[in-house]
């Protein structure tokens, strides 16, 4: 019984650590900026994360381990939504210590509005009760996601309404 409970015991630790290193990648994240472009019936999208030095310091030097980390935790929230994308990459800036993150998301567009329910769900945001900006051509909005600063700017070649988490041609 008492060596059971020390495999318990164990386990939680060990887990209760990788939860706190994902945890802290994040936490150690001083800003993201995210931009999407609607072309037809694909989305470019583009994150760019901005980093503390240290923590940048760690990514550089497992790159591979983190850009492979990085596009699959992504392309699992995508695909969890029946969407895809295609052509992932992760670039590096060791001036401004950011990554950037690129790909193109198919599957939004259905008929003739497109659904960002792939993107809003994961990061808890809806366009009307999150206050997305709407301009023009463009939905745009600042703010914190999980305590960190961000900004998202979706644009289109025309100009736009929305509701919750679908856009069409105005």
């Amino acid at each position: 019984m008492k060596r059971e409970i020390y495999y318990l015991l164990i386990t939680g630790l060990i887990f209760l650590g990788i939860y706190t290193q994902e945890c802290s990648a994040e936490a150690d994240m001083i800003k993201r900026v995210i931009k999407i472009e609607a072309e037809g019936g694909l989305l470019h999208y583009q994150e760019e994360s901005f980093w503390d030095e240290e923590s940048f310091y760690e990514i550089i030097s497992s790159k591979e381990k983190f850009e492979a980390k990085e596009i699959d935790s992504f392309k699992r929230d995508v695909e969890r939504l029946d969407r895809n994308i295609v052509n992932p990459s992760i670039k590096f800036d060791e001036s401004k210590r950011t990554t950037l993150l690129l790909c193109d998301v198919k599957g939004t567009r259905q008929g003739h509005w497109y659904d960002f329910d792939w993107f809003l769900r994961p990061l808890g945001l809806d366009f009307l009760d999150s206050h997305f900006e709407r301009k023009d051509m463009e939905l745009y909005w600042e703010g914190k996601i999980r305590g960190i600063n961000s900004i998202i700017s979706i644009k289109f070649p025309f100009p736009i309404s929305n509701c919750h988490e679908h856009v069409w041609r105005r």
